[in-house]
């Protein structure tokens, strides 16, 4: 008992914020970290990527699998503990990846002004902490509606009450306004894939057209596509092929094994088909597309073509079929090292969705303009060809282009995590009438267009309230 220090606690294998946040390497350490959630299980890595993939109409849970809170997420039963839309103190889930993201934002932007180094890559790192934060915001205002707002180190201590949604918008704005003035056009090659300038215009255009205020949403779209820094690929596929990563089409992504410091994003390991062997070529096909979805291209469109495949070789160089799988993003090796990363925002998205804020003006001409390089990409093949199909809109009007362009981003960004919003932002009749087409989908009611608040959340912080339905 006199020996006072055996119970002197020496944690030297954590340092603390008092500690850090001393240099520039630290400042770089501390924002390498704030972008690492997006990439990890919490978020694309795993749980955001199999939610929003599983419970859409554009896939299902596959078949095999038996893990029923895997099965629910197809069925929409998911409950307040659910370890994949609810999250738990143990796993994580969506909840805590955005939050961990956000702490970690708010932690660069506390204290990284205070280090003296180089003030333009002070100012960059700060911006880049903003627009994270903005990210992750929009993120879980979209999935769980108002959630706690917390911008300091000190409020995260609080346990605060749920925060209107509104509010919520008006800081998302904030962050990614100051963001973009701040943020560069492009980073030198060893940078690749930190948010750039277009990120906030992207991140911005999309918020503002899930507020339907259409003319913020065309501004800031028009920002990217002038910029002449961003364009769509000359074959669809190379947007998802290794050595993709952060060509002129990817705006924004979360890596996978980049410069930031990201894990593997093994999204084979979710497509692809189990009878192909998960632990090596194959996967655990936890989201498999459904028939009437892949039925519903345009005949002869190049996207359907290279984004599903039913056969493949197995391990022992064995020919094996199964049923369609997604097969559109396809890494060098599987399993190892993934070099595919996960798309957050790619150019198409951009102008698509200046395409939906001008024909909601009225701009209705100019707006199918807009899809139709997208549609002409689709018909160019590999690069060289020629087809008929998806062939240009010309002289639709407004209700039917509206429609149109809805059915294009499906086609465009399938399996990309932006159907599910598509849905939710539209209402429930047209929600409810797209999932019914997976018969698996056993729940389909307006509550389930919110997810949960975690209920391991509720316990901790008597303030938080439950969302109707659960």
């Amino acid at each position: 008992m006199a020996c006072g220090d055996l119970l002197t606690e020496q944690p030297k294998d954590r340092i603390s914020t008092d500690a850090f946040y001393q240099t520039a390497a630290d400042a770089k350490a501390a924002i390498a970290a704030a972008y690492r959630p997006l990439s990890t299980g919490a978020i694309w890595g795993t749980n955001l990527q199999w939610a929003l993939n599983a419970a859409t109409d554009e896939s299902r849970v596959g078949p095999e699998e038996e893990n029923p809170n895997i099965v629910a997420l197809t069925q929409l039963t998911w409950t307040t503990t659910n370890p994949y839309v609810a999250g738990s103190t143990a796993s994580g889930g969506v909840w805590a990846g955005m939050y961990l993201m956000i702490t970690r934002a708010n932690l660069a932007i506390e204290k990284v002004p205070g280090i003296a180094m180089d003030e333009t890559q002070k100012n960059q790192i700060v911006a880049e902490a903003k627009f994270l934060r903005a990210l992750g915001y929009f993120y879980l205002v979209r999935l769980y509606g108002d959630v706690p707002l917390v911008l300091t180190s000190a409020e995260q201590l609080a346990l605060g009450a749920r925060t209107p949604q509104a509010d919520i918008f008006t800081q998302i704005v904030k962050d990614a306004t100051e963001a973009e003035a701040v943020l560069p056009a492009s980073w030198a090659t060893i940078d690749k894939g930190r948010a750039t300038k277009a990120s906030a215009e992207a991140l911005l255009t999309e918020q503002y057209i899930w507020r339907k205020d259409w003319g913020n949403a065309a501004t800031n779209a028009k920002k990217i596509i002038d910029s002449g820094i961003y364009g769509l690929q000359t074959n669809y596929i190379n947007a998802f092929l290794p050595n993709s990563q952060n060509r002129n089409e990817e705006i924004f992504a979360a890596q996978s094994s980049s410069v930031t410091g990201a894990p593997a994003i093994d999204i084979a390991a979710w497509e692809y088909p189990r009878n192909m062997n998960p632990n090596s070529n194959g996967g655990w096909g936890t989201w498999q597309p459904l028939q009437a979805f892949m039925d519903s291209y345009p005949a002869g469109d190049y996207r359907k073509e290279v984004s599903f495949f039913s056969a493949g070789i197995d391990p022992s160089g064995k020919l094996v079929t199964f049923l369609p799988h997604v097969y559109k993003f396809r890494p060098t090796a599987r399993p190892g090292q993934q070099d595919v990363n996960w798309p957050i925002y790619r150019y198409a998205d951009v102008l698509l969705m200046y395409a939906e804020a001008l024909n909601e003006q009225g701009q209705t001409a100019a707006a199918q303009t807009q899809v139709n390089l997208v549609r002409a990409r689709a018909r160019n093949g590999t690069g060289a060809e020629n087809r008929a199909a998806p062939a240009d809109l010309v002289g639709l009007d407004q209700a039917s282009t509206r429609a149109a362009i809805f059915s294009e981003r499906q086609w465009e960004l399938a399996y990309e995590g932006k159907r599910w919003f598509d849905l939710v932002r539209q209402g429930f009749t047209v929600f409810q009438a797209a999932i019914q087409k997976d018969p698996t989908a056993t729940n389909i009611t307006a509550t389930r267009m919110l997810w949960p608040i975690p209920q391991a959340q509720i316990d901790l912080n008597p303030k938080l309230t439950q969302n109707p339905g659960y």
